[in-house]
């Protein structure tokens, strides 16, 4: 194991940060609050006015975005084509869908080593690293800090990488993103059964669903993107949250008997019928459409999903039931995101200002778009308050004063090779034919070769 007391450190700042951020999030003054203004604020409208091309003719960008949810497409839809043009009008932007996780990161690396990299792309940690070592990428930091746009973030060190630099622009939402238990009152009701608080509650709750001809519980499980996104880490940190804040910070493996018994906690889910047959082949859309379609009673999903689900007035959610006395979800929560996460530029672009205004206006999207939706963000639009839904404030004011928020292992932990991997292995323990304990045997030997440390 490559523990470095340098990356341990890192990592004890951002989460510093994070509690910093969440907590001034969560107590702005009105002016600072959502608004239902689809435009951007004038201010970041006039900033981005000055994108001429020395002939007068438009500077063609290209851009490929993550397009994996209806937070996306609404976005691209109502808050980047409609004011693309009046706030950027000498750039001609063709926007490419990229996918998401290792759809995305496959593109982006076969785009990187042939040389055709877009001017504009959404990055991400998975594979972030290798880009920064091809000079694909680009050091933001001079750029945001000389037009101003640097100071628009509640929390700007909070944008920095472990080398001070700033690679992307994103609204500061993901600070807020957290893996939950969404569920139907309704089905709820109908079979008799109420919120768990303890895991062996959760499988009970989710056979007397099961006898009742429901589906117990849904979730994205193709490419292994359930237990490589959240659930492992779930898994691991309702027995022992200690023990998963060291696997993100690397001082433990997956020799760890909590870590070990995480992946065990999977291999019951699946064994006891808490998730449809085919978990392990079923995509993000299709797993969506069985919860709003009352098709499953609980949906395993992180909170970007809580402003479409709390428009169904029978959703509400819970946090992952305890498995041990060492767990309580008031005072330890996962969260997503990484100072790498958002929209990047080419380090080669030919047009490295005109790029990095475009990636301004794209974050800024972002922002104006989740604060419409009540959810914080730590980017300032300028925009008047809107109120959140009951839902949003619920979870608002159970997240906020959680102490203990440790960074999401999928995101902070992992090279392009580990990370594949996982993926594969998650995949695998959720098809049922496959141990827990050759879970951990394959992911020991992969953690052993994980070069994320190696900084």
């Amino acid at each position: 194991m490559k523990t470095k007391s340098k990356a341990a450190a890192m990592f004890l700042m951002a989460n510093i940060l994070l509690v910093s951020s969440a907590c001034s999030s969560g107590n702005e003054t009105k002016s600072n609050q959502p608004s239902n203004n689809p435009s951007p604020s004038a201010a970041s409208t006039e900033d981005n006015k000055e994108t001429a091309a020395p002939d007068g003719k438009k500077i063609k960008m290209r851009v490929i975005t993550i397009t994996t949810d209806e937070n996306r497409n609404n976005i691209m839809e109502k808050f980047i084509k409609p004011n693309i043009a009046a706030a950027l009008p000498n750039l001609e932007v063709e926007f490419e869908p990229g996918g998401g996780g290792e759809d995305m990161a496959n593109k982006l690396k076969t785009l990187n080593s042939s040389g055709d990299m877009p001017d504009v792309f959404w990055n991400d940690a998975g594979y972030f690293t290798p880009l920064k070592n091809t000079g694909s990428i680009l050091d933001l930091t001079p750029y945001i800090s000389k037009d101003g746009f640097l100071d628009k973030y509640a929390v700007p060190d909070a944008l920095k990488h472990v080398d001070n630099g700033i690679y992307s622009l994103s609204s500061g939402a993901d600070t807020y993103f957290t893996p939950v238990i969404f569920y139907h009152k309704d089905m709820f009701e109908e079979a008799g059964v109420k919120v768990p608080t303890t895991f062996d509650e959760l499988i009970q709750i989710s056979k007397t669903l099961k006898s009742k001809g429901m589906v117990p519980a849904v979730t994205p499980g193709k490419d292994g993107w359930g237990p490589k996104i959240f659930m492992l880490q779930q898994m691991i940190q309702i027995g022992d949250p200690q023990a998963m804040a060291d696997l993100v910070s690397n001082k433990t493996d997956f020799t760890n008997p909590s870590v070990k018994e995480g992946a065990a906690r999977i291999e019951t889910l699946v064994k006891e019928g808490v998730f449809p047959d085919g978990i392990a082949n079923l995509d993000y859309g299709p797993a969506m459409e069985m919860f709003t379609s009352e098709k499953a009673a609980m949906l395993w999903m992180f909170t970007w999903e809580l402003p479409n689900l709390a428009k169904d007035e029978t959703v509400d959610f819970f946090p992952f039931p305890s498995a041990s006395d060492k767990y309580d979800p008031a005072q330890t929560v996962q969260f997503w995101g990484s100072p790498v996460n958002g929209y990047a530029v080419n380090g080669k672009t030919e047009h490295p200002e005109e790029a990095v205004k475009l990636a301004e206006f794209l974050a800024m999207a972002d922002a104006l778009y989740f604060e419409t939706t009540g959810a914080p963000i730590s980017l300032q639009t300028g925009n008047q308050a809107n109120d959140r839904s009951p839902l949003m404030q619920k979870f608002v004011d159970w997240y906020n004063p959680i102490p203990n928020k440790i960074a999401s292992f999928a995101l902070n932990s992992l090279d392009a090779r580990t990370s594949a991997e996982v993926s594969t292995q998650g995949a695998n323990l959720l098809t049922g034919e496959y141990a827990a304990e050759d879970f951990n045997a394959a992911m020991n030997k992969i953690w052993g070769e994980n070069t994320w440390f190696n900084k």
